[in-house]
């Protein structure tokens, strides 16, 4: 079989221990958005195997902590020991990495000259040197999820070539915005793990500087996620609520594994954090129909502005999320608010799968 018409299997390599997630999420819709490539989920030990809809897994030795440091750098050597001898027993295979760890293993693979290897960076890290320096040796095979990351990475083109948004199954798609439902109040919704990097103590702060009679509240979907630092966070964003007279403002909804109920209760989702390489949460809000408030310093601001999915308000700033608030919840914008229907669909699953598949046929018949 000719190599142009051999279908890739392709290696989507995260080295997660869980399934939480947005990335996790993105690859599912991805694999369900074209019979164009077969995909296999890699995984580190002790990812759970139970889920439903799961891709098939793979599992590799642990690279430790979702970060970038010597000690991963050296671990992800060992994974991508793995991955060549994986990559060697059939011509049709193709490694694409999704994550830190995953970036670590390859460079390692391009170092032993791999050249069915690809990365997706889809964090918006601290480290921004390094990350230029993986584009420079990856080149062409290194992508990312918008415009804005590549501006937070300072590289030259802060354009959508290169990029590789994430994605949501077409099935998803709600074919008109819902209109507010609570009587006299608006509901801001966030959506995510309760983390420090997520900022929902911002939030908080902001609420706080509402005047009393603002018809404003906050409902928050989503749960710790396993750790020391997420579960003491969370127990401090829970503490602060009463001391500040935020009762009757916030409701903490917890886990959900299906979010079309939260979409269906609120009238706009909030991105609060600046960190937020691109929010899933907000394209499946878009796409459900819903709008979106988010920091101006997140990767989640090329979705506002592609698919005029909403309004941005000053990263950082409990006042400037006041403000917001404010004008979104005492004018008709919310009301007259319309979504982009053409550009939004550029971010479904069989489009993005279709970028997916000509670069996985591509390194084929390279």
């Amino acid at each position: 079989m000719a190599a142009s018409d051999a279908r890739p299997t392709v290696l989507h390599y995260v080295g997660h221990q869980s399934s939480r997630g947005g990335t996790i999420a993105a690859l599912q819709a991805l694999a369900q958005g074209s019979d164009a490539f077969a995909s296999i989920l890699g995984v580190g030990p002790g990812y759970p195997r139970d889920l439903m809809p799961a891709l098939p897994t793979l599992e590799f030795p642990a690279v430790g902590p979702d970060r970038i440091d010597w000690a991963c750098l050296w671990r992800a050597r060992a994974v991508a020991r793995c991955v060549r001898t994986w990559l060697a027993a059939d011509g049709t295979r193709v490694f694409h990495a999704h994550s830190r760890p995953g970036l670590l293993v390859a460079l390692w693979l391009r170092r032993w000259r791999q050249s069915r290897v690809l990365a997706t960076v889809h964090v918006l890290g601290r480290q921004r040197w390094f990350y230029r320096f993986a584009a420079r040796r990856l080149g062409a095979d290194l992508h990312w999820l918008g415009p804005a990351m590549k501006r937070h990475y300072q590289l030259r083109d802060p354009s959508w070539e290169g990029c590789l948004p994430d994605c949501v199954p077409a099935a998803a798609w709600r074919a008109a915005p819902r209109l507010p439902r609570r009587a006299g109040r608006v509901t801001f919704g966030c959506a995510g793990a309760l983390v420090p990097i997520k900022q929902w103590e911002l939030v908080l702060e902001a609420l706080a500087r509402l005047p009393a009679g603002a018809p404003i509240n906050v409902i928050h979907a989503g749960g710790e996620d396993g750790t020391p630092e997420s579960a003491a966070y969370a127990a401090e964003l829970r503490r602060r609520v009463a001391p500040l007279g935020l009762n009757s403002r916030v409701e903490w909804w917890g886990e959900m594994p299906d979010l079309q109920d939260f979409f269906a209760t609120i009238d706009c989702l909030l991105v609060a954090s600046r960190w937020e390489a691109s929010s899933m949460a907000a394209l499946e809000a878009l796409v459900a129909g819903v709008p979106v408030l988010a920091s101006d310093a997140a990767g989640t601001r090329d979705l506002v502005a592609t698919a005029r999915g909403g309004w941005l308000f000053q990263a950082d700033s409990p006042a400037g999320l006041a403000t917001a608030w404010q004008q979104l919840a005492t004018g008709d914008v919310l009301t007259r608010w319309q979504r982009d229907e053409t550009a939004l669909r550029a971010f479904t699953a069989p489009v993005v799968a279709a970028r997916h598949a000509a670069l996985y046929r591509a390194k084929l018949m390279a």
